[in-house]
């Protein structure tokens, strides 16, 4: 299948309203993430829309790059071309099971000090979105971060439920159970601390915690796990509310506990 300048090569992934296909270039032989909407249905339509103005706008290194964006007659539909970010989805990187008790166990939980540059990066990005654009992703969770070992990176995708310049009458488009900050189910606005709960829910998950729970692991370092437990306080107001911030802060602690704030490590699981 072709879908304009681009070879579809392998479905990637599917959505409520989208499909993600993994393209070539056929002239240029470059790799790109393809989205489709699937519906052609309102209010699909226009969330699709708006994720690509969005997208248009963004230059990070943790975040997809904007390549072009088509709207053609069904069965086409909406197209959105990004950047292919390399690496494995962390949901995947990091197998969650359910027990016996119907509890879920991480198997092969991250290492402590893995954990830190991840969130760095993570942190960087959020930064970036929520300071230069006012935007606020709204769906942080293990399924929309890509990990790229090789590159030691972690990037956000999907910002389909992306809030932009929320005011206070502006209302979350919805979200993920387990990762759902609690102030979206009351009717409040997105605002970044909504993200850094999001993002310290998927710290318990990748850490050998109770992401449903908001429990981190008893073996994590106690100085980091004094730092992150904030994050995931149920009142927004009780939580950091500043991610550049939050990242300065974590950079210090990284020299403290592990004695530098960069890893040399290309990864390590949790022992």
């Amino acid at each position: 299948m072709d879908i304009g300048n681009y070879k579809v090569k392998k479905q990637i992934g599917e959505g409520a309203f989208g499909r993600t296909f993994k393209g070539v270039h056929k002239l240029l032989k470059v790799t790109a993430c393809i989205k489709q909407e699937k519906t052609g249905e309102k209010p699909y339509t226009e969330l699709f829309r708006e994720e690509a103005a969005i997208l248009a706008k963004l230059r990070h290194p943790s975040l997809p790059s904007f390549i072009d964006y088509l709207e053609e007659p069904l069965p086409v539909g909406q197209i959105l071309i990004l950047s292919f970010i390399e690496g494995v989805p962390l949901d995947e990187f990091v197998r969650t099971e359910i027990n016996s008790d119907g509890e879920p166990i991480v198997k092969k939980p991250i290492d402590d000090e893995h954990i830190c540059w991840i969130v760095d990066r993570l942190l960087s990005a959020l930064s970036y979105l929520h300071g230069r654009w006012q935007i606020v992703h709204c769906d942080m969770k293990p399924g929309n971060i890509i990990l790229d070992v090789e590159d030691h990176n972690a990037s956000i995708i999907d910002l389909g439920m992306a809030a932009w310049k929320p005011d206070e009458w502006s209302k979350s488009k919805g979200g993920t159970p387990g990762f759902l900050p609690p102030e979206f189910s009351s009717g409040f606005p997105p605002i970044p601390a909504s993200d850094i709960y999001s993002l310290g829910k998927i710290i318990c998950s990748i850490s050998g915690g109770d992401p449903l729970r908001g429990s981190l692991p008893d073996d994590m370092n106690p100085e980091l796990k004094k730092f992150f437990e904030p994050w995931i306080r149920h009142d927004p107001k009780q939580r950091p509310q500043n991610c550049d911030k939050l990242r300065t802060d974590l950079m210090k602690l990284r020299r403290k506990v592990f004695g530098s704030s960069t890893c040399k490590e290309k990864f390590k699981f949790r022992k």
